[in-house]
């Protein structure tokens, strides 16, 4: 189990992130100068999306890109706070090892097994993070953070089906600056970050980023008076740039954090598509949301690292890049999915999870000059994943009875002991030739082959008194068993793009491209002949029409697009309610059609106004739930909302010649979202606010803001688990609010 952070860690950090803080700033900071092209119109980011730096605005993929100043404004630091502010992107959470990320009604429920793979895949500085809980680290001290709807089988790393978020980490820079902030907040926030970069010799750069996390619980267990997700977290990274000569360079970066809290707090409430009350949400001692009444204590930890080498070599007319990394992630924890113990539940099941991940990547390739009508990439790709874990479910009913009785459905204490082992290796490539000056075309493709192995292991407990064997223990597993198998699975994803520049700042394009989500074991099978029975890759061709446009002297940008995804084996999550277990099939067929804007303006210099939303028409067809034998052919994909949006702005006005007042808005809304596909349990729609509003410097060298988030104090679930009339619930985090000081040299 993961210790506590030492205190010895956390004065040190604290100490050195005071010191980037406390130097006196005139300069802006480079990431922000960066960022910035012109004060009288929109920024330009550029972005990598196609291994190549290029303006956003002259991709022809559906990609938005948060910069780093953006990201430290709004004191982003996970990955579910990006949820409102991109189209079609929706984040939901079981708990701290299985995050649910969907883009474009594509997603993954629950990474229970230890071969499963995300629909949507997160890469830092190009290299895939494996398991989304376990080793994600926090975001810190980025220079961008891209994502990319739809397919990415051609060029990013490895193969996903739905899309990619790009975490791209700032680097060391040749002129000595840093910078960074603390803030204070109401749960006795304190988050701070800071950097540090400047030259070590002639040709070598270093950079030194440091964070901090820390809030009191938003929960609270009230049978056993402890704090429930609560938050302490510390984080790091160094980074080294080498120009080994003018023509090479080395990038090492090392990075490391730590994560320990009470875990997610679930409460019941009643479930409303079943007739009369559940037993759990009418008999609780509290009926605030915000309480948990389980007997057993909670817990959730979490240590990542990694270590990334990149070497470039420019050799005229190619150049060449090599990737190398290793990266390691160990959970641990332990919730409570009925939020409280029995009675009144029916069973007071605690699950309890340990996870073990490392994740080495390979990967080199080959692109020509960028300045000629034919340009080309090609490279090769290999990741090495290996995951164990360990879950533990024990559940204890109040009911009474003996074998083959509700109790004996109820009870059991059983754990899975799983190695998964996946080897993915690819071959891929991209061509583009310009027809004419103004119309491009571009074809890829990526043959990819997985390769699999798995074992697992199935122990059951004993319940009884005096050691005697499971005798109400036969669920959700139908006794012991190990299991050993392999497999593999291989697929070509193309992939082509017509791009049209019909005017200056604006092109318009046509794609279509294939994803590719390799298949897999069960995490939890009830018995022996269903683990060795894996489920099939799940495959889609999405086709995709948009429009990007800046206008008006760089100060409106409008981004459009349009798109049709046709699935092919979905691979969807259902809950064998006979044996209490998740069950991954390849149920159903898929489409998905959809439009996308995105929309920036600067009607003057002091003003920037933002807006976005998604429009989305998600069912299954030919879907016949294969346990139970319902049709579920169109129904709504869960986890996805029909439509969303998000608008907001940024006021930055002079009241002095020496400070400015700024002001930011952002507010986005989702409308209803079914957590199954039997289209029942679902979350209304709702809303978030968040205001900022302070002082700053015209130069960016320091401010003082005020910052609140969900200032309305919505109160909005991110899991349910419907069960007997309840809804197991857990909710989003309450209207948090404090102080920023940030400054930078």
């Amino acid at each position: 189990m993961i210790g506590k952070p030492h205190a010895k860690m956390a004065l040190l950090q604290a100490t050195a992130l005071a010191t980037l803080l406390s130097g006196a700033a005139h300069a802006q900071s480079e990431s922000q100068a960066a960022e910035t092209n012109s004060r009288a119109g929109l920024d330009t980011i550029v972005i990598t999306a196609r291994k190549v730096e290029e303006n956003l605005q002259d991709v022809p993929i559906a990609v938005t890109a948060l910069g780093g100043e953006q990201l430290k404004e709004s004191q982003i630091t996970d990955l579910s706070q990006i949820a409102g502010r991109v189209p079609s992107f929706t984040y939901q959470s079981q708990n701290s090892m299985e995050s649910e990320i969907f883009i474009r009604g594509v997603g993954s429920v629950r990474l229970n097994g230890a071969t499963a793979d995300a629909s949507v895949g997160t890469f830092i500085d190009e290299i895939y993070i494996g398991r989304r809980g376990s080793a994600t680290p926090p975001i810190f001290d980025l220079e961008r953070l891209e994502v990319l709807r739809g397919p990415q089988g051609t060029l990013f790393g490895k193969n996903v089906v739905g899309g990619a978020l790009s975490l791209v980490t700032a680097k060391p820079q040749f002129e000595f600056g840093g910078g960074g902030y603390v803030s204070y907040g109401n749960y006795n926030t304190i988050h701070a970050t800071g950097h540090v970069t400047g030259p070590i010799t002639e040709n070598v750069a270093l950079r030194l980023a440091l964070y901090q996390n820390r809030h009191d619980g938003y929960a609270e267990n009230i049978v056993r008076n402890e704090e429930l997700e609560d938050l302490e977290s510390y984080a790091g990274r160094i980074s080294l740039l080498w120009n080994l000569n003018d023509n090479m360079t080395l990038n090492l970066s090392a990075d490391a954090s730590t994560e320990e809290g009470g875990g997610p707090s679930r409460h019941s409430v009643d479930n409303p598509f079943v007739p009369g009350f559940g037993p759990v949400s009418p008999n609780l001692i509290s009926q605030d949301p915000r309480t948990n009444e389980s007997p057993y204590e909670q817990y959730a930890r979490k240590e990542t690292a990694g270590i990334t080498a990149r070497f470039e070599w420019d050799m005229g007319p190619v150049t060449a890049t090599y990737l190398g990394a290793f990266r390691k992630g160990d959970g641990d924890a332990r919730w409570t999915q009925a939020g409280a113990g029995a009675p009144p539940s029916l069973t007071d099941s605690t699950l309890t999870q340990l996870e073990r991940h490392t994740g080495i990547t390979q990967e080199i390739r080959f692109a020509s000059a960028q300045d000629q009508r034919f340009r080309w990439l090609a490279g090769l790709y290999y990741l090495d994943d290996n995951t164990r874990r360990q879950s533990r479910n024990t559940a204890i009913s109040f009911l009474p009875g003996g074998a083959g009785s509700t109790r004996d459905i109820l009870d059991g204490d059983n754990e899975f002991f799983q190695v998964g082992v996946s080897k993915n290796y690819a071959a891929f490539g991209e061509v583009a030739y310009d027809i004419t000056d103004d119309l491009t075309i571009t074809a890829g493709g990526r043959y990819t082959i997985d390769k699999k192995t798995w074992d697992i292991e199935v122990v059951e407990y004993s319940l009884g008194p005096d050691g005697m064997d499971n005798i109400f223990s036969t669920a959700p597993v139908q006794g012991e068993y190990q299991v050993s198998t392999d497999d593999k699975w291989s697929e070509f994803t193309p992939k082509v793009t017509l791009d049209w520049r019909f005017a200056d700042g604006k092109i318009a394009y046509l794609s279509a491209a294939k994803g590719f989500k390799g298949g897999g074991w069960q995490g939890g099978a009830a018995n022996a002949t269903a683990a060795e029975t894996p489920y099939s890759p799940e495959t889609a061709w999405t086709y995709e029409a948009g429009l990007k446009t800046d206008l008006f002297d760089n100060r409106v940008r409008f981004n459009l697009a349009a798109f049709y995804t046709d699935f092919k084996d979905l691979q969807v999550e259902l809950l064998d309610d006979v044996n209490l277990v998740l069950v991954v099939a390849n149920a159903a067929d898929a489409t998905i059609k959809g439009v996308e804007a995105e929309f920036q303006g600067k009607p003057h210099d002091y003003i920037t106004i933002f807006a976005s939303g998604s429009y989305l028409d998600a069912e299954y067809k030919n879907y016949i739930d294969p346990l139970r034998g319902i049709d579920y052919s169109g129904n709504q994909i869960q986890r996805t909302p029909e439509y969303q949006f998000n608008v907001g702005g940024n006021f930055e006005m002079p009241i002095s010649n020496n400070v400015n007042f700024v002001a930011n808005a952002d507010y986005g809304y989702q409308a209803k979202m079914f957590y199954g596909p039997a289209n029942t349990n679902l979350e209304p729609g709702y809303g978030l606010l968040d205001l900022r509003a302070g002082i700053a410097a015209p130069d960016g060298s320091w401010s003082l803001q005020f910052y609140g988030r969900n200032m309305t104090d919505k109160l909005y679930r991110v899991s349910i688990i419907p069960f007997a009339g309840d809804e197991f619930s857990a909710f989003g985090a309450p209207r948090t609010y404090g102080i920023k000081f940030a400054t930078s040299f």
